[in-house]
């Protein structure tokens, strides 16, 4: 008997935790259903300024519906992410709600290099996606001048990472690429020029570069040398 009291409290109390459940998510459900959203907030997760707060909801505003005073359920979350994603300087955009608000988070590309090219400025970031200059952007990259081999560009992002690891791309101001694929690097101070060849033997390059800073040119004078040439195995080869 003690056994049959007890389920039928316990049958008692599990139907009322489960009544309970369903009211207040009846409740929330009508909540949203009658909240509207009365703030958009951007918020960037980095400061290179390619794109700007009024750049976002100038978007938002031309190829999305009115955000402002729709109810809360009804805002196409996807959609709004869909459309600020296929803006060329914006890596992933997400979109979410709490109460009255909308919040749009947006993570810009960062660029390894800044490409000077017969048909225009460009960015290149890491994973070799190419976008026109914009924004107001006042951190420097490295310049590349010339016409970068975009159809087959790892092993210059190779190269321009191994820059960026190694801090050569604070030291070198601009890389001249040759119809033929081969780099010059010109340094941000002296006179000579790195001829590098093709961006291949990678560390060994840079580090005849190093031992070129380190041995040769302390030992003569100041801007003996106009070219320093790197790009063969073994070999430093220095001219006036």
């Amino acid at each position: 008997m003690k056994n049959v009291v007890k389920y039928l409290i316990f049958a008692l109390a599990l139907g009322f935790f489960l009544c309970v459940t369903a009211l207040v998510r009846m409740q929330v459900r009508e909540h949203r259903h009658l909240t509207t959203c009365k703030k958009v907030e951007i918020i960037f997760k980095d400061t290179l300024n390619f794109v700007s707060e009024d750049d976002v909801r100038a978007c938002l505003k031309k190829n999305c519906q009115t955000l402002l005073g729709q109810r809360i359920d009804s805002l196409r979350l996807h959609e709004i992410e869909k459309v600020l994603d296929e803006r060329s300087a914006i890596r992933s955009a997400q979109a979410w709600t709490a109460d009255s608000t909308l919040f749009i988070s947006i993570s810009q590309r960062e660029p390894v290099a800044r490409l000077e090219t017969s048909s225009g400025p460009y960015y290149i970031d890491g994973r070799g996606f190419v976008f026109p200059v914009q924004g107001n952007c006042a951190k420097r990259f490295p310049v590349v001048k010339g016409e970068l081999p975009l159809h087959e560009p790892q092993q210059m992002l190779d190269f321009l990472a191994h820059m960026r690891k190694n801090k050569w791309e604070e030291r070198i101001s601009s890389i001249s690429v040759s119809p033929s694929g081969m780099l010059t690097l010109v340094p941000e101070e002296g006179k000579e020029h790195f001829i590098f060849g093709r961006p291949e033997n990678i560390e060994e390059k840079f580090g005849k570069m190093n031992e070129y800073y380190k041995r040769i040119k302390p030992a003569v004078e100041e801007g003996l040398y106009s070219s320093v040439n790197v790009q063969y195995k073994g070999q430093i080869i220095c001219r006036k």
